[in-house]
């Protein structure tokens, strides 16, 4: 690992050259979030102030963004807060602290923890891999989230203080905070795993929780029953390390069953694997006073954030198509989690997340044990992580994020369902990714056919009063019985497709056995090396096309095995010269059949011509002898005063170069047969690379080969079953690999509607030197959220929200 300063310097640095243009494309969002705003205000004193701060926050933009970069450095190398400052957090739990301050320092103050309520749904997943590396960078064996000093508290703050310096009226302050929120939280969120993969790659390793549980504060303060006494896991505390964490400003450790009463789960992911795997009856205790005491203020805080204006459909549709012109591999992926706002138009009163996030609070009203609220917890921790999972595409994951509600429901009942691979909320959400697979283009009408389906079973499921597990089999059965159809279609297509390639390869072996058989003839010995090459190569698969097709016929039904001995004899100059007569009468027969098998084999003219050139050649002697006696006889009328003219003879073959037989790397197609199986060459840009190649600097033998085993490595990675993003006739699409030969030289895809393209192994690679051709890792996506959320590890490459550092997803 390099130097850890060196390292954090240039993390720094990261971060202050992405800081203008993040808080730029905030300043953006929150203006047009404030035009909305006023559109829909009807006080008019209201839309004047919304007015009022639409107009000085992009009055103030440059000086804002220009600013913002240095005042982040600075802040950073204080190591975050400054001394000696109160937290917003810290003057929002004291009351005592309250009385201490005037009525516009708590209001700054309520606007600074709004701001990180409204951030931490956005970055927490992100924000937690920072920590864990970023900690270990500094030195600490464990994590220390108050350490980090790019929290999200820093940016808060100097965002705070700065905007103080320009506007000098509280209220507008209030509204600009208010919209630059969601923006700032989605650029946070890509900010920090890029900085997070950048710790990676320069194999900075994760340090671990190790956050002792301590007891309830509440315990003895005789404010009820359950008070009285030790939180029930406070005996246990060993075996809950690593346990629970808080997130605050500055972070704390928080009191285990209050931390159960927040929005975010704040549970190491021990606890989550402790918890799925049943062991022990902590999990079934009583939740104590505390607990609904700090679920009460969490409603209050999420009621005043309800409050707050969304932002507009129009600026909603207007991020979710900001890419749509791009080639749809080249699209970043759109950010979205459980704090995302989704269409209404779509899901309805849930398209808003402080919905959402009163279904949770109002369910974790009515619980009564650890076990349900860890259950609330551990749903929205896995319906966050499936969001944030690039692989599918974006209205796929708001279609998880919108299904939250009807799972929440189902954890009162069922805590752990989450757990039960055969649960029929657990397979909805995976059988609609992995059906989702199949397309690449969230535009495009056939994925709008599939997703249509998808958003009607998932309001239904929300608008019922309670959830058990048979709505779920029922919508999933419906959606299966949609896709039967379409799936029988495309299996009939892939099975014609199929037969042809698979009766092409099977001419090919019999063909190859042919040759071999044609070669141990004893006739072929100084035979030409054009018949040669005729008989191994187009005559062997015309025999073969005709012991397929009349498989009762014998091993030769048409008699085109005997026409090697007539083609063979018809060659030899030695003996033919002496029996012109036999010679002529045959050729009319011979030429005949030989023109019947190659159309049989469906040849093209053009493919075989060179043959028959070189056969008129060596036919030639005779051919000239009997004109020659043709001529002599007419001049002397004399038969039997023939002379012998002198004729040419074709130059003989060097025997040490005589054709073998060999097999085919790939079988041989007609062009019948390459249309049916969708046969596709490299596409001719590639050919265009190729062939310029001279022009440009030769490069090693080494990166060559290096190149060459790369390109290897990615094609022999390829699966039966694997899905593929492939260019053809200049679109990009969803592949999937149904059939490869044994020989790995021939591999047949079929796209959406089951449109085959078969590529030889020489285009495939052609495809993925060029990035024509670029497997798709797919995987079980609900089993890699839970292995993200109990195990620890990634559900999701670090780097998938930052394809596009610019890009502002919606």
């Amino acid at each position: 690992m390099p130097n850890s300063s060196q390292l954090l310097d240039q993390c720094f640095d990261e971060v202050a050259r992405q800081a203008k243009p993040l808080l730029g494309r905030c300043v953006e969002a929150a203006v047009a979030s404030l035009q909305a705003a006023e559109t829909k205000s009807s006080a008019v004193a209201e839309r004047q102030r919304l007015a009022q701060a639409c107009w000085g926050l992009t009055q103030r933009k440059g000086v804002l963004t220009d600013t913002y970069p240095a005042r982040l450095r600075e802040a950073f190398e204080r190591g975050g807060d400054e001394g000696g400052r109160t937290s917003s957090l810290a003057l929002l739990s004291d009351s005592s602290l309250l009385a201490l301050v005037d009525d516009l320092s708590v209001s700054e103050s309520l606007e600074s923890a709004r701001l990180l309520q409204d951030l931490m749904p956005v970055v927490e997943q992100a924000l937690t891999a920072l920590d864990a590396r970023m900690s270990s960078l500094i030195g600490f064996e464990t994590v220390q989230v108050e350490k980090n000093p790019l929290r999200p508290s820093v940016f808060v703050r100097v965002l705070r203080d700065l905007i103080a310096e320009f506007e000098r009226e509280p209220e507008i302050r209030s509204l600009w905070l208010q919209h630059l929120a969601s923006p700032l939280g989605r650029g946070l969120c890509q900010l920090y795993e890029q900085l997070a993969l950048r710790l990676q790659q320069a194999n900075v390793q994760e340090a671990g929780y190790r956050i002792r549980l301590v007891e309830d504060p509440q315990a003895g303060s005789g404010s009820g029953p359950t008070s009285a006494r030790r939180d029930p896991w406070a005996r246990d505390a060993q075996s809950f390390e690593p346990a629970l964490t808080g997130r605050g400003d500055p972070y704390q450790t928080l009191p285990p069953m209050t931390a159960l009463a927040g929005t975010q789960a704040r549970l190491d992911h021990q606890v989550f694997h402790d918890f799925l795997a049943d062991e022990g009856g902590r999990f079934e205790q009583a939740l104590d006073s505390g607990y609904y005491d700090q679920l009460l203020r969490e409603q209050r805080i999420a009621q005043a954030q309800a409050d707050l204006p969304l932002l507009d459909e129009v600026v909603v549709d207007r991020e979710r198509v900001q890419f749509r012109g791009l080639p749809v591999v080249d699209r970043p992926a759109r950010a979205v989690s459980i704090g995302s706002q989704l269409g209404t138009d779509h899901w309805g009163a849930y398209a808003a997340p402080h919905e959402r996030t009163r279904v949770l609070l109002d369910l974790k009203q009515q619980a009564e044990r650890v076990s349900q609220a860890v259950g609330l917890d551990l749903v929205r921790k896995l319906v966050n992580q499936v969001a944030r999972d690039p692989l599918l595409l974006a209205p796929v994951r708001e279609a998880v994020v919108a299904l939250e509600p009807a799972l929440l429901r189902l954890a009162m009942d069922d805590p752990r369902f989450f757990a039960k691979d055969q649960h029929p909320a657990r397979l909805l959400v995976e059988q609609v990714a992995q059906r989702s697979f199949r397309f690449n283009d969230e535009f495009s009408g056939e994925f709008e056919q599939f997703h249509a389906p998808v958003r009607e079973a998932v309001n239904a499921l929300n608008a019922l009063p309670g959830a058990t597990p048979e709505p779920f089999a029922v919508a999933l059965e419906h959606l299966r019985e949609d896709w039967a159809s379409a799936d029988q279609a495309e299996a009939d297509a892939q099975t014609q497709h199929l037969q042809a390639l698979h009766f092409a390869e099977a001419r090919q072996e019999l063909a190859d056995q042919v040759a071999w058989e044609i070669s141990l003839r004893p006739d072929v010995f100084n035979a030409p090396a054009a018949v040669l090459d005729f008989l191994y190569g187009s005559w062997s698969l015309v025999i073969a096309e005709a012991q397929l097709r009349h498989p009762d016929g014998g091993p030769d039904p048409l008699g085109y095995r005997a026409l090697i001995s007539d083609l063979l004899w018809s060659v030899r100059h030695e003996v033919t010269l002496h029996q012109p007569r036999k010679l002529i009468e045959m050729l009319p027969g011979l030429l005949q059949k030989l023109r019947a098998g190659l159309g049989m084999l469906d040849k093209p003219v053009e493919e075989t011509q060179t043959f028959f050139d070189a056969l008129i050649r060596y036919h030639e002697p005779v051919l000239a002898l009997r004109r020659a006696s043709a001529r002599s006889q007419a001049g002397t009328s004399m038969p039997g005063a023939l002379e012998t003219p002198v004729v040419a003879f074709p130059e003989t073959d060097n025997l040490a170069e005589a054709p073998r037989p060999r097999v085919a790397d790939t079988p041989w197609l007609a062009a019948r047969e390459r249309v049916e199986a969708g046969f596709q060459d490299a596409p001719a840009a590639v050919a265009t690379v190729v062939e310029d190649s001279a022009a440009a600097p030769l490069s090693t033998s080494s990166e060559e080969a290096d190149e060459g085993t790369e390109t290897a490595g990615v094609l022999a990675s390829l699966h039966v079953g694997d899905w593929v993003d492939l260019q053809a006739s200049g679109q990009w699409l969803r592949a999937r690999l149904v059939w490869a030969n044994a020989r790995a030289t021939l591999f047949l895809f079929t796209s959406r509607g089951g449109h085959p393209h078969t590529m030889t192994r020489r285009s495939c690679e052609k495809l993925i030197r060029q990035r024509g051709l670029r497997p798709l890792a797919v995987r079980p996506v609900v089993d890699a959220a839970i292995d993200a959320v109990v195990k620890g590890v990634p559900g999701a490459p670090a780097h998938a929200c930052v394809v596009a550092t610019d890009a502002v997803p919606a």
